[in-house]
């Protein structure tokens, strides 16, 4: 009986000796822990410390290296850090939109997103890309959009949306409409004008817009969607004939030419749209630091020129729109690409 006591006793104290130690450890390491989290947070209230990278999957010239570019010379200037454009190109934008979806979620690896690899390539049937849209990626916000305008060659008997509908329905499946590919913006802009004004047109895909203008003005294609820098100068010399514009509003730079919302398509919107995004995880001060730089940069006077040239208007918002916003388009153009049995080559 005694022995049991002093057993009972012992292991009293040996549990009592043991938790005070641990409750020691824990102790010392609540200044460790709390200097790492002052460390963390430091490091994000003064972001950036050192040069921001930012990724366009896309050769230089274009709309989203020109938009890129002007946007982060203006950022860096306004955050006090060097942003560096990193032309990453290939497999139409999905190589360097890759790159960054496997990227340090740090802040310096940024992706100057657009429309093609982030809702056209992920919905595309086979072969799709390696990384996820929505869980990849965190969104900062849309940047600017730049509608098409649906213009024909000037031998089609028609000025306005009405009279071209009713020609094309006369001739179900004989009037062609250009595109820049198969699985192009222009290609899908298309696809969505003949499910949702209920017309017959023959696609005739080229390998980019400049050759598919060509041969427009040459009489090769009745029909097709191009942007405004492609087709302004066409419109101006009667080469070529406006009939409306793809976005939900009109265009200061063809003001006299109609939305197909308001000609006789409601309802329908398609653009080309250029974005700013992070790899998944960055932390949310990091988001909301570059959310605010990048909507101070549509102030500037040289950014504003540059979209402007474009043909293209700002479309700011905040991640959580941007978030809505990728899943509203994926899920249209999945269901397009299905409801028009469109494949890859």
């Amino acid at each position: 009986m005694a022995t049991s006591c002093r057993n009972k006793n012992m292991s009293i104290k040996t549990i009592t000796y043991y938790n005070s130690r641990l409750l020691k450890l824990v102790l010392m390491s609540l200044p460790l822990l709390a200097a790492l989290l002052y460390s963390w947070h430091a490091q994000a209230q003064g972001y950036p410390r050192r040069p921001v990278t930012i990724v366009v999957p896309f050769p230089p010239g274009a709309a989203t290296d020109s938009f890129a570019r002007a946007a982060g010379q203006r950022m860096g200037q306004l955050l006090g850090q060097q942003f560096i454009i990193d032309n990453r190109s290939g497999a139409s934008g999905r190589i360097g939109t890759d790159h960054v979806a496997r990227a340090a979620p740090d802040g310096y690896t940024l992706l100057w997103g657009s429309s093609g690899p982030l809702v056209i390539s992920p919905v595309w049937g086979e072969g799709k890309p390696p990384y996820d849209t929505l869980r990849d990626f965190a969104p900062v916000s849309v940047f600017a959009k730049i509608p098409f305008i649906l213009v024909v060659h000037p031998s089609v008997p028609a000025t306005n949306l009405k009279q071209l509908l009713a020609v094309v329905k006369s001739r179900p499946g004989k009037l062609t409409y250009a595109s820049s590919g198969i699985g192009g913006t222009s290609h899908l802009a298309g696809e969505l004008f003949k499910s949702m004004a209920k017309v017959d047109l023959l696609h005739v895909p080229y390998k980019g817009t400049s050759i598919f203008a060509t041969e427009l003005i040459a009489g090769q294609v009745d029909i097709a969607f191009a942007g405004p820098t492609t087709t302004l100068p066409h419109l101006e010399s009667g080469r070529m004939r406006g009939i409306a514009i793809t976005s939900k509003v009109r265009s200061p730079l063809v003001p006299n030419i109609p939305t197909l919302h308001e000609a006789g398509v409601p309802n329908y919107e398609f653009t080309q749209w250029y974005a700013l995004l992070t790899p998944a995880k960055v932390p949310a001060d990091i988001i909301s630091t570059l959310h605010g730089a990048l909507l101070k940069s549509m102030d500037d006077a040289e950014v504003k020129k540059r979209v402007t040239l474009e043909g293209g208007s700002f479309a700011p918002g905040t991640p959580e729109q941007f978030t809505a916003f990728l899943r509203e388009d994926l899920d249209k153009n999945a269901r397009m690409i299905k409801s028009a049995g469109l494949k890859r080559d």
